[in-house]
């Protein structure tokens, strides 16, 4: 059998996680509408204790906003245009560890990110993984090729 390629696996969680975090621009509703929350006719009604972030998130759609241009940034990290392969920013894992962990931690606050900001973060952890096994996201024309 082969070996488990970190940044590989990687590479599809965030691909993923990228794809499904667009989805948070079409349907607007905050995750942690239950604490303080009560029953209504409509369902559950957010307390105002939570009305600042339910204004951030329903009204301004500034978290889906931020998860829409991160998605982006995210496939085009992990899908590159032929100018952006093999780049510093395209090889780096630090940045995908850091940035994967703002979007996750961003993605969270939205109901419909909430299965992709987990994703985000285990994506996080697995380029940690590959970053502390020394693995490289190295640049052959035409082709990403693997360097362990």
């Amino acid at each position: 059998m082969g070996k488990l390629i970190w940044h590989q696996w990687g590479r599809l969680l965030a691909i993923t996680s990228g794809v499904s975090s667009l989805w948070a621009f079409l349907y607007r509703k905050f995750f942690w509408d239950m604490i303080g929350g009560t029953l209504g006719p409509t369902g559950l009604i957010p307390g105002q204790n939570t009305q600042p972030l339910v204004n951030l998130v329903v009204n301004i759609p500034l978290f889906q906003s931020f998860t829409l241009v991160l998605g982006l940034f995210t496939l085009v990290l992990e899908l590159p245009l032929p100018h952006i392969e093999g780049t510093a920013i395209h090889r780096s894992i630090i940045l995908r560890v850091v940035l994967y962990f703002i979007t996750g931690f961003i993605g969270i606050m939205v109901y419909q990110t909430v299965d992709c900001a987990i994703y985000y973060i285990i994506t996080s952890g697995v380029y940690a993984v590959a970053m502390s096994k020394g693995e490289l996201i190295s640049f052959e024309p035409g082709r990403m090729t693997d360097e362990i």
